[in-house]
């Protein structure tokens, strides 16, 4: 698995965002955590095949329940998507430092290109180590 994807809601926009990265990555490769809990078990496991993690909070408790884990991110690059555009919480969702940052109410397309590069990137990383196969 190299992709985690953290998003507690299955419609609207946590519906969007999942085939967003569903169009990009291989479900095998895609761990998709639905709780706060759920989440912080998977972190607290060896990351060594963990890259990327997209994460949605979709209110402040959720943005508040990540910024709980900031520790646990520390080797993953992240795709943070906030619930709103206030300086206040954009303050907050640059302290998990993300890679790129959007909005709940955003249609995705940006997070498609940027999830792309980023996974453009990690695949040419493996294959000049030998290991291609591994994406």
């Amino acid at each position: 698995m190299n992709l985690l994807l953290y998003a507690t809601i299955t419609d609207g926009a946590g519906a969007r965002l999942q085939r967003v990265v569903e169009g990009l990555v291989p479900r095998e490769k895609t761990k998709i955590c639905r709780t706060i809990e759920s989440l912080t078990r998977r972190l607290r496991q060896p990351s060594h095949d963990l890259s990327i993690a997209v994460l949605l909070a979709t209110n402040q408790k959720e943005l508040f329940d990540l910024l709980s884990l900031r520790d646990l991110f520390a080797d993953i690059r992240i795709i943070l998507v906030l619930p709103d555009k206030k300086r206040d919480t954009i303050a907050k969702g640059h302290s998990l430092q993300p890679r790129f940052l959007t909005y709940a109410d955003s249609n995705f397309a940006a997070v498609a290109a940027v999830l792309s590069k980023m996974l453009g990137n990690n695949y040419l990383r493996k294959i000049a180590a030998g290991k291609g196969d591994d994406l």
